[in-house]
């Protein structure tokens, strides 16, 4: 079998959606709450203070409700510069791919999970639909692809789907999509991104600090070189005054509610150096893979301290990649380059 053309965009949409992810590693979210979820979540964390003097523990675990609908916009920069050679003959040498991604996305809160005292603790079942999805490409050289990654974008426009996040932000089940769940298709591409709107804090379960730092890992499932996560270091830097998102009407407004300020530093990393790193979806293809995959970035999130909702979040990273497919008959595909990545994601002031 000859490795295909395909393989390409799959490839290109897996980075473009790791980078996205990134920001998604440890920051919490929440949704607009009723007076009396606000007073609960102001007792527990005044309760969760040993004196009056005792600095501020936080807990900033979303509180969701059934039926809450939250509204978000989002900008993703990536440009991908890479070269590939072996089966597939790149005429033009290195290609250098700009995409620009402006969306705005529609959450509804469909079921969830709680526990005895009436706090989010399990899956969520979550309705996605994106209002606004628009994309432009643009390529150093003819690139085809690139039309084509447009328009799988735009088409997501307008379209509801439905997915689960477990309280780790990972994302599974999403339903409504064409052309199936696997690496390289939408629902890949923006699985991770849905993940820093829609997952719980990774934070210690006691609460937080000004100034306490953590660790936590995410896995990034969809690359060709299993064993991948995204492993961040988090410091809760301070608190200010929430902004929303910046509207053609107007600049960003305040919220009236105090953010704890979170800033992470990010790093790709192997769990398996050294060893058999294909995945089992590419060795079901008579696919292997070898190679490198590393990363690093920084995200800065401002979460409300009562509500627990995500506010607003930016995130840069750069990546670099060099890796081989090979397929059963010989044929082979050496793939190198790097991405880099930028992103801004910004709660919507409330419809009237």
């Amino acid at each position: 079998m000859r490795l295909r053309a395909q393989l390409l965009p799959a490839i290109l949409l897996t980075a473009t959606a790791s980078a996205i992810a990134v920001s998604s590693t440890d920051t919490p979210v929440g949704a607009p709450m009723t007076s009396a979820s606000t007073d609960t979540v102001r007792a527990a964390l005044s309760s969760s203070q040993k004196s009056a003097t005792a600095p501020q523990r936080v807990t900033l675990t979303p509180q969701y409700i059934q039926g809450q609908v939250v509204r978000y916009q989002m900008q993703v920069t990536t440009v991908t510069d890479t070269h590939h050679s072996g089966a597939i003959r790149d005429p033009q040498g290195p290609t250098k791919l700009t995409l620009v991604w402006n969306a705005i996305t529609r959450l509804e809160v469909l079921s969830i999970e709680k526990n005895a005292r009436g706090e989010s603790a399990g899956p969520m079942r979550l309705r996605s639909t994106y209002e606004r999805s628009e994309a432009t490409a643009e390529s150093g050289s003819y690139d085809p692809e690139a039309v084509s990654i447009e328009q799988k974008y735009r088409a997501l426009e307008g379209k509801p789907f439905e997915y689960t996040v477990d309280a780790a932000g990972q994302i599974s089940n999403i339903e409504g999509f064409e052309g199936g769940d696997g690496p390289g298709t939408p629902a890949d591409a923006i699985r991770t991104s849905l993940g820093q709107i829609s997952s719980g804090a990774n934070g210690p379960r006691g609460g937080i600090t000004i100034g306490q730092s953590w660790t936590t890992d995410l896995p990034v499932p969809s690359a060709p070189l299993a064993g991948l996560i995204w492993r961040s270091h988090s410091t809760y830097e301070r608190n200010e005054p929430c902004q929303l998102a910046a509207t053609a009407a107007s600049p960003a407004p305040p919220s009236g509610e105090t953010c704890a300020v979170i800033l992470t530093k990010l790093t790709l990393v192997s769990l398996h150096p050294g060893k058999d790193s294909t995945p089992e979806n590419y060795r079901k293809m008579g696919l292997t893979t070898a190679g490198t995959w590393t990363g690093e970035g920084d995200t800065l999130s401002y979460v409300s301290i009562i509500s627990g909702r995500l506010v607003s979040v930016t995130q840069s990273s750069t990546e670099k990649m060099d890796f081989t497919l090979t397929h059963a008959d010989g044929d082979h595909m050496s793939y190198r380059g790097t991405v880099q990545s930028h992103s801004q994601l910004a709660l919507l002031p409330p419809t009237p």
